[in-house]
């Protein structure tokens, strides 16, 4: 578009006003700050969809992978069965102790009280009690956020997951409460403009993809058999909606490699290249990538059929222009790790998920070291369960076999034939007497994260196959 300008003072201040413009938006943009900083404690706050881990645990694998540089520390404040008026009494001791920098809040799912959701309270008064577990959620998760604030933490609303009401299962259906996890989501949103919070949206894709699943079979879900908690693949889908709502990094490296080594390093993306060399149809150089790919788990892998977590978050491009047609042979530090067309060299191929790879070879034992950290964070996140459930009327200064005994009376009068009561109970005994050596155990494998985790250069040749 072109401006005609008769006055050369007042053209001249529209052009310095449109560049003035152009490099402020430019500038925020390179300004705008990731969504965690080096340094940064992160406390994922919820109930038994957060105690469980894996989707937080899968968060800390990205950005241990993409970000070696960028330490953060990620503290599992999730309890089963929870709601917003239990997170406000554990709220000191829980939580604000772990000295957080930012919140990760999800509630809902208990605060909506599925067990109203049956054939007998479809009438007026259980309607009256379904919409007082509505209201009494909306206060108490504004008294949640208005502490957070207080306390000028930066909050990352979570909207519910989803309940499936619709599988066609033995498993007692609890018909609507899905409905209402989308009214608090709905009612999070608003908390989420009003406190000026980042908001991620799980419902909504879980919700589509679950329909989807349905479609084609109407016992498939995204859930577990329980209608509530999702499997390995749901939770690879909750942190896919996190990483690609919140902070979208696609990728990995991109290294491109042409005939001149200068034009290759600025072609490419968060990676270094040196050594470039062409010789009788053979291409050598050195690659220092600045981030791992990212491993993704046996029981995650059918969650990649769902969402598109390759393309937007994982890609490892190697784009080479190789000299003549046929095939070529790729090796990285002498292994090979794949036979490619020249055709698909030009344009480009994913090594990210290549497993001969030494860099997912590394990735993965980044990956060995995050979930034995999520392992212990469960250990005490059932000391925190029995403590915060079964032991606040207690008498005080027991010793561990009085606990015991204390829980073993509880359990045959109150939770008698419940497994999964007596499993609690019984790490809770074998658990708490180690509680300061698994905080110890936490703090070394996050040391070793950041050690296992920084990118080594690598020896790259393609070469024809005869």
């Amino acid at each position: 578009m072109f401006i005609k300008c008769h006055n050369f003072k007042n053209c001249t201040t529209i052009v310095i006003a449109t560049l003035s413009l152009f490099c402020s938006s430019y500038s925020d943009a390179q300004q705008k700050p990731k969504l965690f900083q080096d340094g940064d404690r992160v406390c994922f706050v919820g109930n038994s969809i957060t105690n469980n881990g894996e989707f937080h645990n899968f968060i800390s694998l990205f950005y241990a992978t993409r970000f070696p540089n960028q330490r953060l520390t990620f503290f599992n404040c999730g309890i089963s069965g929870d709601v917003a008026s239990g997170m406000l009494q554990r709220m000191d001791d829980d939580i604000l102790s772990h000295h957080p920098t930012k919140i990760a809040l999800m509630v809902g799912m208990n605060d909506v009280k599925p067990s109203l959701y049956t054939e007998n309270n479809r009438n007026a008064q259980g309607d009256k009690l379904k919409n007082d577990a509505l209201n009494l959620y909306h206060e108490k998760t504004e008294e949640l956020l208005q502490i957070f604030k207080k306390n000028n933490l930066e909050v990352i609303i979570q909207k519910p997951t989803i309940y499936d009401q619709n599988a066609k299962t033995k498993e007692v259906n609890y018909y609507g409460t899905n409905d209402a996890l989308h009214k608090a989501g709905d009612h999070m949103a608003l908390m989420s403009k009003k406190y000026n919070t980042r908001l991620v949206d799980y419902w909504t894709i879980m919700n589509r993809i679950n329909n989807e699943l349905q479609a084609k079979d109407s016992t498939s879900t995204i859930t577990s058999k329980d209608r509530v908690h999702p499997a390995s693949p749901g939770h690879f889908v909750m942190a896919y909606q996190f990483l690609s709502t919140l902070e979208p990094s696609k990728y990995v490296a991109k290294i491109v490699i042409g005939k001149n080594l200068n034009k290759s390093k600025a072609q490419s993306i968060n990676c270094s290249i040196t050594d470039l060399k062409h010789d009788n149809g053979q291409l050598t150089f050195r690659c220092l990538e600045n981030s791992l790919p990212f491993p993704v788990t046996d029981a995650a892998q059918p969650a990649l059929a769902w969402v598109p977590f390759i393309n937007d978050l994982d890609q490892e491009l190697l784009q080479a222009d190789v000299a003549g047609n046929g095939k070529f042979e790729l090796s990285i530090d002498g292994i090979i790790v794949g036979i490619y067309t020249a055709d698909e060299l030009r344009n480009g191929i994913n090594l990210a998920q290549n497993q001969k790879t030494p860099q997912y070879q590394q990735a993965v034992k980044v990956m060995g070291i995050v979930q034995r950290i999520r392992a212990a964070q469960a250990r005490l996140r059932n000391i925190k369960l029995v403590e915060y459930g079964h032991l606040n009327d207690a008498p005080a200064n027991m010793s561990i076999d009085q606990i015991d005994a204390y829980l073993k009376k509880r359990l045959e009068e109150k939770f008698k034939g419940s497994d999964f009561h007596e499993r609690n109970f019984s790490s809770y005994i074998k658990n708490k007497p180690q509680q300061a050596s698994i905080e110890q155990e936490i703090e070394n494998l996050q040391d070793s994260v950041y050690a296992e985790n920084h990118p080594k250069e690598h020896n790259y040749m393609i070469k024809a196959v005869k």
